[in-house]
């Protein structure tokens, strides 16, 4: 208690010796005598008159201005750099490595009798391993070619056999109904019956 109480007498005689220099060094200004009393350790012992400008603890009076928060813009910043180095790193090595030690395929006669695969048509390793392992094999994308050409033919088919069917109704008086045959109105009895069978 006898420390705490030491110190706080030290803080409060600083505190005056503190308030008492920066109220002399403000009295040629009117404008800013009030704020210029305002001291950081009059601050923190609570003794801020209300309404007073917090300035700065140095020699210059500057204002201490409230700012929103950098904490977000610095961490995505911080995780950006992160994700774009743990991959951009091991990417350039190995393509460095790829365009030092393996180097660009040179063109060839082709043996008899061997049939090339189509990613040895490339010249480059990685495209080579592209074209082999991600992309399909030509002979694939030229029958989904086929494929695509066959149904829409096959759609134009329908269309124009929908078309001469409409036409052909229109012509003829058609239309989307069905005839069923009835007996001949002449045969019918209409006058009334002793008995349901007659």
């Amino acid at each position: 208690m006898a420390v705490l109480s030491v110190l706080r007498a030290a803080l409060r005689g600083a505190s005056s010796s503190l308030f008492s220099a920066a109220a002399a060094t403000a009295s040629s200004s009117s404008s800013s005598s009030a704020a210029s009393a305002t001291s950081p350790l009059r601050c923190l012992l609570g003794r801020v008159p209300a309404g007073h400008v917090r300035y700065s603890s140095g020699s210059s009076k500057r204002l201490f201005f409230i700012e929103p928060t950098k904490y977000f813009d610095n961490r995505f910043l911080n995780l950006t750099i992160f994700y774009l180095a743990l991959t951009g790193v091991p990417a350039a090595i190995i393509i460095t490595y790829i365009n030092v030690f393996v180097g660009e395929a040179k063109l060839a006669e082709i043996p008899e009798g061997y049939i090339p695969e189509n990613y040895e048509y490339h010249k480059h390793p990685i495209t080579r391993w592209i074209v082999k392992h991600v992309l399909d094999p030509p002979e694939k994308n030229y029958e989904k070619d086929m494929h695509l050409i066959a149904k829409e033919m096959e759609k134009s088919h329908h269309y124009a056999i929908e078309a001469k069917a409409r036409r052909l109704m229109r012509d003829r008086g058609d239309g989307p109904w069905s005839v069923m045959p009835v007996q001949d109105p002449t045969v019918i009895i209409r006058h009334h019956k002793a008995t349901p069978d007659d």
